[in-house]
């Protein structure tokens, strides 16, 4: 890639694409896309959030708002990406202020300390009620989240035994949430003290020597390095040389998840990374920088139908998180994206950059605008050319393989 097609290529994969009209040389390198000069504000300041009066919606209609609007595009992504990974859902958790506060808990902390952002999210109100920790006592100790923190959060399938659940979750025995205030606080009389042994190692008995002993483990590194990769790079299994090399830059930062992303995003820069296909949320949010279309309109819409494109900011189906590949290609999730494409292209204002250059049958500036890293292929620019006006055109491109992908 040149460095053009290289820039565009970060913007697609670590962030939420290019405004309409900017250039991708924009000071658009990896270091400022990591650290921008920018701050966006809290999406949800100033509302209520009241459950019984539609306070479910209104998160989620601000946070998919955030998303097609945020400046600084790499942390709303990485956010959205945590999301998927240490994930609650609003349907289980109910109260849309416990979500919104794991949300900002994600996004302040998620490119610092890995292992501080564990013990946090362990004891975060909305995962306590999500993994059933907050009815989680000595006498009965519920396994639950014991269970994902090892399998899904930090080291992986296959990595621990039942005696390892059982340990996990004696250790984490005695939080609770406390509904009115919204807070978790630690009770001792509800606790298990008895010194546990997780995955080998002895005399865990809380939140911290449960996460220090996870991390301390042989599988945590190339675990975390193999999500990253696989976020961001393509297939793991493909790229053996890149895990190893952001399990290294992980591993010697200290544990931080920005210096294993940002090398991650290096090794892609310099051409070492498979194809991927763009999840819903993502692929709107590229859609509106390079249509320039109303976002305000458009999250209300959105909040709608992007259910049936499946993928609803703060309801991931279950504690796995969102599907990914091909899954993104059943029928009626591209249903779904035909009508939000259709919509976008149609609310594309006639002097948009894109929409001349559709107006114009200008291939290249669509790709461009779209911030692809190279140009339609040749059935979809046999496809473009024969569109009977801007507008299908315009439609078309949203829909093409290479916009679905990245």
């Amino acid at each position: 890639m040149d460095d053009d097609a290289s820039i565009r290529w970060l913007h697609r994969r670590a962030g939420l694409g290019l405004a309409a009209g900017s250039s991708p040389g924009d000071g658009a390198v990896l270091d400022a896309l990591v650290a921008p000069a920018v701050s966006d504000p809290d999406p949800w300041d100033g509302l209520t959030l009241d459950p019984q009066d539609d306070g479910r919606r209104q998160a989620i209609v601000a946070w998919i708002l955030h998303l097609l609007t945020a400046q600084d595009t790499y942390r709303a992504r990485r956010t959205l990406m945590l999301h998927g990974w240490l994930v609650s859902a609003l349907d289980k958790v109910v109260q849309p202020t416990l979500m919104v506060e794991q949300i900002r808990l994600l996004d302040s902390q998620g490119g610092g300390s890995y292992p501080a952002l564990l013990r946090a999210i362990t004891v975060d109100p909305a995962m306590l009620v999500y993994l059933d920790g907050r009815t989680s006592t000595g006498r009965s100790p519920n396994e639950n989240y014991g269970r994902e923190l090892m399998e899904l959060f930090a080291l992986g399938v296959g990595e621990y035994d039942e005696a390892d659940v059982r340990a996990a979750a004696a250790a984490l025995t005695g939080w609770v949430v406390r509904s009115r205030i919204g807070d978790a606080q630690f009770v001792p009389s509800r606790h298990d003290p008895t010194p546990q042994t997780l995955v080998g190692v002895t005399g865990v008995d809380d939140v911290a020597s449960v996460v220090d002993a996870l991390v301390g483990h042989p599988a945590h590194v190339p675990f975390v390095a193999r999500r990253i990769v696989r976020e961001y790079l393509g297939d793991p299994a493909v790229l053996a040389d890149a895990v190893e090399e952001v399990g290294a830059a992980y591993a010697t930062s200290g544990l931080r998840l920005d210096d294993a992303i940002s090398t991650a995003l290096r090794i892609g820069m310099a051409g070492t990374s498979t194809r991927l296909v763009l999840a819903p949320m993502p692929w709107l949010a590229i859609s509106v920088r390079a249509t320039g279309a109303a976002p305000a309109q458009l999250a209300r819409v959105a909040s709608r139908t992007i259910r049936q494109m499946g993928q609803l900011p703060m309801l991931p189906p279950n504690v796995g998180g969102w599907p990914s590949g091909t899954a993104w290609f059943g029928s009626s999730s591209l249903v779904a994206r035909s009508h939000v494409a259709a919509e976008l292209a149609a609310a594309t204002g006639p002097d948009a950059p894109i929409a001349v250059a559709a107006a114009d049958a200008d291939l290249d500036t669509m790709a461009e605008q779209l911030c692809l890293a190279e140009p339609f292929g040749p059935a979809t620019t046999a496809a473009l050319a024969a569109a009977q006006d801007p507008t299908e055109r315009l439609t078309l491109a949203l829909l093409s393989p290479e916009h679905l992908t990245s």
